[in-house]
């Protein structure tokens, strides 16, 4: 086995969580040529990984908006221009990323028809095994390219992993490092997610940064929507908005915070990949999401959700106290 793909096209946090396997992939075949095939927008989150050799940036986002045989064409040939591969792995299970494992190579591997979330999308591989949904998310998809590869990638080795994201050493961060301050604690707070039952109320968030008062708060924010929400609780508390971020610069700022606060959302999982203190707040969504550690909290709505299927009218994130989060948050800083 010399040269390897991956196919995980979207979503970040789950991009992220796939991440975590290169380094054990590297540890148990250290010569193997390992490309990735990723929605282009999610690109910058696996830049600078010396375990990636090759990323290939595909724009499927735009045959959404226009499904011209040209833009399918140019995309197959794209796909097909990326190195000759011993193995493909979709490790994403839909009939999109089964599409581009296809075009990549003719020996793919992926999950099973019950594994898979379309199950049809099996029909495209040559090689199938079953995963636990309801696993924690790294190990999912780590046990799927353990399985594909026949090598070990177990619950110990994710626990002890070595951080893996990575960011620009050489770029100018000054704009950034004002806002950070070296006398008390950095708090960083991820207003927003992309459901709305993964969004966490602002007016909760507020209760949580004027409990927060000691500390540092620094909101992340994206789109317009996400901002204008963002202001609101700066204008109301302590809090202060960083400038809009690329993922380069945002990986930058959780590896320089002390505590990452937010809902189930691919920017807060980006400190369990860097091994970073952060409290992840769930409510339609289950905890196995992320991996939880010492220093990596999930705090529930304890509403019961299914593992596997979630349901989206679900708001019960709002139920958590911010009295809770405000204990977790002064105990792992004191930690």
């Amino acid at each position: 086995m010399k040269r390897i793909a991956l196919v995980r096209l979207t979503a970040l946090g789950d991009v992220i969580h796939t991440a975590a396997s290169l380094q054990f992939i590297k540890a148990a075949l250290p010569d193997v040529h390992i490309s990735w095939f990723v929605e282009e927008k999610f690109a910058g989150i696996l830049e600078h990984n010396p375990q990636i050799d090759r990323i290939v940036p595909l724009d499927l986002h735009s045959l959404k908006k226009e499904r011209s045989l040209s833009k399918i064409i140019s995309l197959r040939r794209r796909i097909e221009a990326a190195d000759p591969f011993d193995l493909v792995i979709d490790v994403q299970g839909l009939i999109k990323s089964a599409i581009v494992a296809r075009f990549a190579g003719k020996r793919v591997a992926g999950l099973d028809r019950h594994s898979a979330r379309e199950g049809i999308a099996s029909i495209l591989y040559s090689r199938r095994y079953p995963v636990d949904c309801a696993d924690i998310a790294p190990m999912r998809f780590a046990r799927l390219i353990a399985q594909a590869l026949e090598i070990d990638i177990d619950r110990e080795m994710m626990e002890r992993k070595a951080p893996y994201l990575f960011y620009d050493p050489e770029r100018d961060r000054a704009k950034i490092e004002a806002f950070f301050d070296s006398r008390r604690p950095n708090v960083l707070l991820v207003t927003a997610a992309s459901l709305a039952s993964k969004t966490y109320p602002a007016a909760r968030w507020i209760d949580v940064v004027r409990g927060l008062e000691e500390c540092n708060v620094l909101l992340v924010a994206g789109s317009a929507d996400e901002r204008r929400t963002a202001k609101r609780i700066a204008a109301e508390s302590s809090a202060r908005l960083l400038p809009p971020m690329d993922l380069d610069t945002l990986k930058y700022s959780v590896g320089r915070c002390d505590l990452l606060l937010g809902g189930d959302t691919g920017p807060s999982h980006i400190a369990w990949a860097m091994n970073r203190p952060s409290i992840l707040l769930f409510g339609a969504t289950p905890t196995a999401m992320m991996m939880q550690t010492p220093i990596n909290l999930a705090l529930s709505s304890g509403v019961e959700v299914h593992p596997c299927r979630f349901d989206k009218s679900d708001r019960s994130i709002a139920s958590i106290a911010p009295e809770r989060i405000i204990r977790s948050a002064r105990s792992l800083l004191e930690k």
